[in-house]
């Protein structure tokens, strides 16, 4: 049975009924502004701890993530940080929220003495999960972690912050949409004078993903979390901490005798991990660009999934950045748990605590870095176009397509479920239905028919040849048994001949149909998007998003 629980660091009895309104232990309020109230502790650092609850004041009650901030005892320069490093987060929150693959901030105020965040609560698996259940990723599963990835972080750096903790156990691939989430923006620090000379006190650093810059308390920039992706991406393809791969002695990156991949993946994955700054990939459009072979200076790319990739043309960098889903998560009951926490068959996953290796860093005005430490504002990514290309049976399933230009383009058999069409032109394109119930029955009969008849056909043919046999032999000798002698070898001779045709010419048989492919809208979301009425109402049937 669910139980309540209790806020206050000091309780000795935290869980309480769940319908308590004071803890019956040490007599703390168990609701929240009466709003929020607590379930479980799903995470614990330095400066604080995070909870599952529920927002009581909604009619549904969703599920929600509560951090909390404990005072800091015995050092005043450390509680003063932590309350400022809280704030902060509060604030990135705010602004970054409203991307859909960012958890969005509902609440922060201050309450008995302690600091609160309340935050979407994301349900799925982290990539840190799914390699301890699965075992290492191939390369082609961690070139599309790559690609989403930098998508979210193009978005991150375009508001000039940089999220300084890109590593598998802060991304979430959401149960609802298989989409991964970036999470744990705990530690945001702003660059300028008056912080330059308190960097070193305030690095936050992850082990093995953390680069050089950050581990020594130095100023970073989107590089920064770049190099992070990419020793995210070796950890994945190995279960190995990145740090294992590195020769100091040489200075070089060797992960041979652990993976064979491709050289462009390999080059792209040594220039992101670079320990200069200067010799990475100044952006993560860049990065986009080099997944696809096409350089910095010609148009964005695809998608690594997309079946363009062998002929590269352009994609969107994260073209609903501002766009939320709509609906949100439905809550669902509370896990059940053991003495040690959440079942392994729980599909919950949750932000890890946001005090201890987590941060992100706000930069000036700027966002490619300069000789100064200052970045260069992003350039608007072009819409990309597909206009009339030839993508018939091909799969798109579950990937960001959102402001595509697809108009004319022959999308027959083509699979769509699933994908981000957001605001897409869909305009004069051709695809394909199922046939209607009453034409595959037809077909059926028509192929039953074909079948009985061929078999009727051969039946007969035997049967002619022996009765014929037997009628003229009869009146030819009047003897009955060379007559049924006759008729036996007729019979022999003809279903011979008849077994000897059947070798070279098949007859007329149906055999189940499978399902025809057709185009794929199932789930899509077609919010936005530019489309004939028809297409409009063929999507719907199928279930796709359309308002």
């Amino acid at each position: 049975m669910p139980t309540c629980y209790c806020l206050n660091p000091a309780c000795l009895q935290p869980e309480n009924p769940v319908d308590a309104s004071t803890c019956a232990s040490c007599g703390h309020p168990l609701l929240l502004r009466n709003r929020y109230r607590a379930f479980k502790r799903i995470g614990q650092g330095g400066f604080g701890s995070t909870f599952l609850g529920r927002d009581e004041d909604m009619p549904s009650k969703p599920w929600r993530v509560i951090k909390q901030l404990r005072p800091v005892e015995g050092s005043p320069q450390l509680a003063k940080l932590a309350e400022e490093l809280f704030n902060r987060e509060a604030q990135v929150l705010e602004r970054l929220g409203e991307h859909s693959q960012i958890p969005k901030l509902y609440a922060h105020f201050q309450e008995g003495g302690k600091f609160y965040l309340v935050q979407e609560f994301i349900q799925g698996t982290t990539l840190s999960q799914e390699m301890r259940r699965n075992g290492p990723f191939s390369e082609e599963q961690t070139r599309q972690v790559m690609q989403e990835v930098l998508l979210i972080l193009s978005y991150v750096h375009s508001h000039n912050t940089v999220h300084r903790d890109i590593k598998p156990a802060n991304l979430i691939r959401r149960k609802e949409d298989q989409r991964l989430v970036l999470i744990d923006f705990g530690a945001v620090k702003e660059l300028g004078p008056a912080q330059e000379q308190a960097a070193e006190v305030t690095a936050i650093r992850s082990l093995g993903f953390s680069p050089p810059e950050q581990v020594a308390g130095q100023a970073v920039g989107p590089s920064s979390d770049l190099y992070a992706l990419a020793a995210t991406c070796i950890n994945l393809m190995t279960l190995e901490s990145p740090a294992k791969f590195y020769n100091h002695e040489t200075g070089q990156w060797d992960w041979s005798d652990y993976l064979q991949l491709s050289p462009e993946f390999d080059a792209i994955l040594h220039r992101m991990l670079q320990p200069a700054i200067n010799q990475r990939f100044a952006t993560a459009t860049e990065v986009l660009r080099a997944l696809q072979g096409i350089p910095v200076e010609e148009a964005p790319i695809v998608l690594p999934n997309s079946p363009l990739s062998a002929n590269p043309s352009t994609s969107v960098i994260s073209g609903y950045w501002a766009k939320r889903r709509s609906g949100g998560f439905s809550p669902t009951p509370l896990p059940q748990t053991t003495a040690g926490g959440m079942t392994a068959s729980s599909p919950v996953s949750i932000p890890s605590d946001w005090g201890s290796t987590t941060g992100f860093t706000q930069l000036g005005r700027a966002s490619s870095i300069t000789g100064g430490g200052r970045i260069k504002p992003a350039t608007p990514p072009r819409i990309p176009s597909m206009a009339g290309a030839d993508l018939r049976g091909k799969s798109f399933a579950n990937q960001n397509l959102a402001g595509y230009d697809l108009r004319r383009a022959d999308l027959r058999g083509a699979d769509f479920s699933g994908a981000n069409l957001q605001g897409a032109d869909l305009r004069g394109i051709l695809f394909n239905t199922p046939q209607p119930w009453w034409l595959r029955a037809l077909s059926q009969l028509s192929g039953s028919a074909k079948t009985l008849g061929g078999i009727l056909t051969g039946l007969g043919g035997l049967l002619g040849s022996g009765i014929l046999a037997f009628v003229l032999v009869r009146l030819t000798t009047g003897n009955l048994v060379y007559a049924l002698g006759a008729a036996g070898i007729a019979l022999v001779v003809s279903s011979s001949v008849l077994w000897s045709m059947a070798g070279r010419v098949h007859l007329a048989r149906y055999p189940e149909e499978k399902s025809k492919r057709f185009t794929n809208f199932c789930k899509a979301d077609l919010r936005g998007a530019r489309m004939d009425e028809k297409l409009r109402k063929f999507a719907r049937r199928q279930g796709a998003i359309l308002s």
